[in-house]
């Protein structure tokens, strides 16, 4: 399909191919009103902007480019390594730093203002080797490593992590050294040694990545359940009302239940258009934010908070569905999901529009449902597991559980059933509602 128009006018004309097509649609009244609502929103250049455009590029960008902001990948953290002891010790631990890489490192000789150089921006972090390093050392005794850095930059945090992952390596070659004439091992100055497992219903780890992504996707999924199609749903309902074409609508020879089918199969078209481009955008700013993580941690050399090593770390960045679970399942799951909470969402903005006279009393009634169908939304990816069950039964909460239950616990077939049933339990009630809102005089005559 191609669109043309005037710049800034926000119409278009719609090619003619458009208009034949849709002689060739069945002709039962509820798909000829949704044909009649989809055309009319597509000849308006902002809907395909605001259900397209706008998530596909913004929703990457608002959650990259925080990460790309600290990530020693593309902005790697600018230290200063002052040398104040010319010993063997000093030097030794001064190769290390430059031997960690990931960071533009600077390596000055004489004292600096640390002060200067970190608020005047000319370095995230200061690291300074003092007079007597090599002295303690040697002696055996404590030396210490200075570090200046600004509280308030990521990326002074993430050059000190950087930076004492060299210093550990360092410190436990020392000790070892130390250890070796009394026949004595790391084992011995290190006697508790912390280990974690995780805990899963699939019985493999998950990488924090996955974890990640199961808070985002039923959150994401559950923001659809609240907007439905937006302001293209308001505008089908009060909106008409407002312009007084709704008359002509409803005055015409199709029963009111078919036009309001009409109006919701084109309400849910927009609202999986809608979900699926935020959706598509929410996982590719997911794996943009996993390869940056992953990225960090090969630099660091470190180890991950769930014992997760750099290679299976790389190879979990790119996955965004725990091992053992079904993609398939998954994907099949998300999109019922994206159904029901389109459907969901567009009944509530159709009961609310029934109140309202004008578009932007609409809009106003839609905003305190949804800052009241909000505040549950909020607690479901941080609520204990024993408090999860109620969310099930809640409205709208319970379709982002069960997509929360497809990537979390998939083999408890209890609690799939249970968040679909009060889903679709919930949607029959709020479409009865609706259509009996729907069939009032006081929709035409307001």
């Amino acid at each position: 399909m191609r669109l043309w128009g005037r710049i800034g006018s926000g119409e278009v004309k719609v090619t003619r191919g458009l208009g034949l097509a849709g002689y060739g649609i069945p002709k039962a009244a509820p798909v000829v009103v949704a044909w009649k609502e989809i055309t009319e929103a597509l000849r308006d250049r902002r809907t395909i902007i605001n259900t397209i455009v706008l998530p596909v590029v913004l929703i990457p960008l608002a959650m990259a480019i925080p990460i790309l902001m600290v990530s020693p990948k593309t902005t790697p953290p600018v230290v200063e390594l002052v040398l104040l002891d010319d010993g063997g010790a000093a030097g030794r631990l001064a190769s290390a730093i430059s031997d960690q890489g990931g960071m533009s490192l600077v390596v000055r000789t004489g004292r600096v203002n640390t002060s200067a150089e970190i608020l005047g921006g000319r370095a995230d972090l200061v690291v300074v080797i003092p007079e007597g390093f090599t002295a303690n050392l040697t002696s055996g005794l404590t030396a210490s490593v200075d570090y200046y850095y600004d509280p308030f930059s990521m990326k002074s945090s993430t050059a000190i992590s950087m930076v004492s992952a060299a210093v550990s390596r360092v410190e436990e070659e020392i000790v070892s050294e130390r250890l070796r004439p009394l026949n004595l091992s790391l084992d011995y100055v290190h006697p508790l040694v912390e280990r974690e497992f995780q805990v899963t219903s699939t019985g493999r780890e998950v990488s924090p990545e996955v974890v990640v992504g199961s808070m985002m996707l039923p959150m994401m999924v559950g923001v659809i359940a609240i907007t439905g199609a937006g302001t293209f749903a308001l505008d089908m309902i009060a909106g008409e009302r407002e312009r007084k074409t709704i008359e002509a609508l409803l005055t015409a020879p199709v029963g009111r239940l078919s036009i309001l089918a009409g109006k919701y199969l084109a309400m849910t078209f927009f609202s999986l258009l809608a979900g699926l481009s935020t959706i598509m955008a929410s996982i590719l700013g997911l794996i943009l934010m996993a390869e940056e993580f992953s990225a960090g941690l090969q630099v660091t050399g470190g180890v991950g908070p769930s014992g997760i090593g750099q290679a299976a770390a790389a190879a979990a960045a790119a996955r965004l569905i725990p091992e053992g679970v079904n993609p398939a399942l998954v994907l099949a799951g998300v999109v019922v999901a994206m159904i029901l909470a389109g459907l969901t969402g567009n009944a509530v903005i159709v009961m609310t529009s029934s109140f309202a006279k004008t578009f932007k009393e609409a809009q106003q009634y839609l905003g305190a449902t949804m800052g009241v169908l909000v505040l549950p939304m909020v607690a479901v990816p941080y609520l204990p597991p024993p408090m999860m069950g109620p969310l099930r039964l809640a409205p709208v909460t319970s379709i982002a559980m069960l997509v929360r239950d497809l990537l979390v616990d998939p083999g408890n077939v209890a609690a799939l059933v249970e968040s679909f049933a009060s889903s679709v339990i919930y949607l029959m009630l709020l479409l009865i509602v609706s259509a009996k809102l729907f069939g009032r005089e006081s929709v035409i005559f307001g």
